[in-house]
């Protein structure tokens, strides 16, 4: 798998399509797949924070452009990505699949109810599939019972909605016991696949505009977006180093 490296994180060269085929290969193969979806905020958290750069390092089989930011980044560095593959849409496209061949999702985190919608959505939308468990995610990540139960429910597929860096240190925690298992930290899926959010319009979606319709419905967000600038002039300094 070719990959693009942006300010320290291996990007994987692939498409949605192509991205879907190599985790479908590895699950055939008995292997497998640790996936951290990275924007820009991700980016710059592992480049100031070495402990979760090391984690991704060695813990994840794949690292999907998710973000628009990510797509310039890669471009300005002359190594060009094939396009966006963000989270949510490969969790949808995991979730299709699991359906199709009976796979066994455990769906992690979000508030209470916000998982218990998200959990019905799922089962009306692919109910071939096997939901073999589910809780929120306000616990303690030093919490075995939370992990003993996961492993035990056996999952082919374990969706985690419990933010970054928190998503990724349980998964990489849980990865051992389960190692053919898909392990996906999913952010804040849940809140659009509940319905308590919704996601920008398909126009604004390709016009790459995703970024500004979530500052209109939530302009607190404001503090957050403005990582977007300071990821791109750390990639403009990177060019001449």
């Amino acid at each position: 798998m070719d990959t693009v490296k942006v300010l320290g994180v291996d990007f994987a060269k692939l498409n949605m399509q192509q991205t879907i085929k190599l985790i479908a290969d590895r699950t055939s193969n008995a292997q497998g797949t640790f996936i951290v979806t990275a924007n820009p905020e991700i980016v710059m958290y592992a480049r100031d924070h070495p402990e979760y750069s090391g984690l991704i390092q060695r813990h994840a089989d794949l690292v999907t452009a998710d973000g628009i930011g990510i797509i310039k980044g890669a471009s300005m560095l002359g190594t060009p990505l094939p396009e966006r593959v963000t989270g949510y849409d490969l969790m949808l496209e995991l979730l299709a699949d699991a359906d199709r061949t009976g796979k066994r999702v455990y769906l992690l985190g979000a508030k209470a109810d916000v998982n218990q919608m998200a959990v019905a959505r799922v089962a009306k939308d692919f109910p071939h599939l096997q939901i073999v468990g589910a809780r929120d995610g306000y616990f303690d990540l030093e919490d075995l019972d939370v992990r003993q139960s996961i492993i035990g429910a056996q999952p082919d597929i374990v969706f985690a909605a419990l933010g970054f860096p928190r998503q990724e240190q349980f998964l990489a925690a849980l990865q051992p016991a389960l190692p053919t298992a898909v392990l996906m930290g999913v952010g804040g899926s849940f809140d659009v696949l509940s319905g308590t959010a919704k996601r920008a319009p398909v126009w604004m979606q390709n016009a790459h505009l995703e970024w500004f319709y979530r500052l209109l419905k939530q302009p607190s967000r404001i503090g957050r977006m403005m990582v977007l600038p300071k990821f791109l002039v750390e990639v403009r300094k990177s060019q001449h180093r």
